[in-house]
């Protein structure tokens, strides 16, 4: 038997599950909400309850309490496990609302605007990668992985936030191309 297929098969459904993957983060997003409006009410401080929803000080302290027994314990980490995949679902969307917006400032600026063009591409990669990786974060934190960072993920939203205010900045308004 070749060696081959053994290496090839697998290595090809990986990529076919990432393309997916990607397909699906990338489709996370409100056409209609591509508005001025909502890029002005954008805010990162709706998100801030994401970098301590599974810090381990909480749990600590609720073990220390009477009567407490692991399964309460147990319940509230999935608790807020399934609260954090819900903010991490919202963080995707916002992200791509960015993207959207982004692109539209692209395509519609005066200027060419090549090189903001690329940097979203790569800009979507790394942020989508980054999402992964918090996800198989997640899938472990039940096997003792302790360790879900989001701060990553909430810069990339903060960075692409402000490149995308700087376009908007420079060239037509949003309700201009509405």
């Amino acid at each position: 038997m070749s060696l081959i297929p053994v290496i090839v098969i697998p290595i090809g459904l990986l990529l076919a599950c990432f393309a997916g993957l990607f397909w699906r983060l990338a489709s996370r997003f409100d056409a209609q909400q591509c508005t001025a409006e909502w890029l002005d009410g954008f805010s990162l401080e709706s998100y801030a309850p994401m970098e301590r929803l599974l810090q381990k000080r909480d749990l600590d302290f609720l073990e220390s309490q009477p009567g407490y027994r692991p399964e309460i314990g147990q319940r509230l980490m999935v608790g807020r496990r399934k609260i954090f995949r819900g903010y991490l679902r919202l963080l995707v969307r916002d992200f791509n609302q960015l993207m959207a917006i982004g692109k539209l400032m692209v395509v519609y600026s005066s200027q060419d605007q090549a090189q903001f063009a690329r940097s979203l591409g790569r800009q979507q990669v790394k942020f989508y990668a980054r999402v992964c990786a918090v996800q198989v974060q997640l899938a472990l934190y039940p096997l003792g992985w302790t360790t879900v960072d989001a701060g990553d993920l909430l810069a990339a939203l903060g960075s692409m936030r402000t490149r995308v205010q700087q376009l908007t900045a420079a060239g037509p308004s949003l309700s201009q191309l509405a």
